[in-house]
């Protein structure tokens, strides 16, 4: 059985109900370190605004960085302070880090795959494209075309996804996820694949 979204992601929240199904050792082989990978860059952009985005950098993210050389390297070489301002013209310095692209398009297929089969009942087949695209900001989740798709909370928001799925082409679906109501992920599947997005993955 394989956690989808990865159970890493839901450190230090309580009664998280996460959702599981079954999972090949091809599909699985490897996925822990991913998921640790993942789970390092997206604590590192939400920060820490909350109980559970705090919870989630110490008991999972900061053991993992001290624990992966190799990713704590990858991190270093990478990470510069950027200038920023906000809407209000208060300066700040942050942040800025590439993440590694291939990790992160697995973890995010594999969760996809898996909770469109939970979904469905139906698995997507191997041919079937799928393409992850990281979103910047905060995207509008008040459009039709959002609104219209199905929601789901787990871990009281830790993670909330919506998807869709074709009706009359069920290989092509539609998901959003959300952690801690501050990193957004976007998922396509079928030939919602076709569809120009601007993908703000960066390859190091």
């Amino acid at each position: 059985m394989d956690h989808v979204p990865p159970k890493g992601l839901f450190k230090g929240v309580a009664n998280a109900q996460l959702r599981t199904v079954p999972a090949c050792h091809g599909c699985n082989n490897g996925a822990s370190s991913d998921d640790e990978d993942v789970r390092f860059f997206i604590s590192a952009l939400i920060g820490q605004p909350n109980a559970a985005s705090k919870a989630l950098w110490t008991d999972g993210a900061h053991r993992t960085i001290l624990r992966k050389t190799r990713l704590r390297e990858a991190f270093l070489a990478s990470a510069r302070d950027v200038h920023t301002h906000d809407e209000s013209g208060t300066s700040s310095t942050r942040i800025q880090f590439l993440v590694p692209e291939r990790p992160y398009r697995r973890v995010f297929e594999r969760t996809t795959r898996g909770l469109y089969f939970l979904h469905s009942k139906r698995i997507l087949p191997a041919s079937i494209p799928v393409e992850v695209t990281m979103l910047e900001g905060v995207p509008d989740m008040e459009t039709d075309e959002i609104r219209a798709l199905n929601s789901e909370n787990i871990g009281n928001g830790a993670c909330v996804y919506r998807y869709g799925i074709a009706p009359g082409d069920i290989d092509s679906s539609t998901w959003i996820y959300e952690f801690h109501h501050a990193h957004w992920c976007l998922v396509t599947t079928g030939k919602l694949c076709e569809t120009p997005s601007n993908n703000k993955l960066e390859r190091p």
